[in-house]
């Protein structure tokens, strides 16, 4: 019986020992402010409400999604967005477009104060990709900019691009897909730049 409790209290050891080294989960989040014209020259005279972000299913979660090969989607292992990828993307578009517009607000604000227009956006993808030996990092959305007393889209558009990477690490996809989404935000800043002339 000895023995036996012996045993016992060993294999509860190991486990709990196993269990201590688990691979620490690594926590990303897209950074805009590592590229060198984040400068503000001017401000345009709008104020936007910055919609919650849409997404598929995939991306409702902090999960960093992989495309090891195609039609397959998968969480990388240990590594985790600082928000759900849609939430993430929808504090992306407000930090960028604060210190560009006369004022941004989050969607909880809706009933509470005036605006001009707000942001829709539809997050298709968010991927870190692998085709053959190739790895890209792929970001594709939908998205409109609508007038807060109704009628047509001021901007619409689509976004869909793939950014080569070296290779597969996650740092290179994370500056990467950041990269991406700052190319997306400067095209709708000019858009929006076009509609108010």
């Amino acid at each position: 019986m000895k023995n036996k409790s012996c045993l016992i209290v060993c294999a509860l050891l190991v486990l709990a020992g196993c269990a201590a080294r688990s691979p620490k989960t690594t926590v990303y989040t897209l950074e805009l402010d590592k590229f060198d014209d984040t400068v503000v020259e001017e401000t345009l005279p709008v104020s936007v409400l910055v919609e919650n972000c849409g997404a598929r299913e995939a991306y409702k979660t902090k999960a960093v999604i992989a495309s090891p090969a195609p039609f397959e989607l998968t969480k990388r292992a240990n590594a985790e967005w600082a928000e759900s990828a849609g939430t993430l993307l929808n504090s992306t578009i407000q930090s960028y477009l604060a210190p560009r517009c006369f004022m941004v607000l989050p969607p909880d604000w809706k009933a509470k104060v005036k605006y001009d227009c707000s942001v829709l956006v539809y997050l298709e993808a968010m991927t870190q990709v692998k085709r053959g030996k190739l790895w890209f990092a792929v970001l594709r959305l939908s998205y409109e900019v609508l007038p807060k007393n109704g009628g047509d889209a001021v901007v619409s558009g689509r976004f869909d691009k793939a950014a080569p990477l070296p290779d597969g690490d996650l740092n290179n996809y994370v500056m990467a897909q950041s990269a991406l989404a700052k190319e997306w935000l400067d095209g709708l800043l000019a858009k929006l730049k076009k509609a108010g002339e």
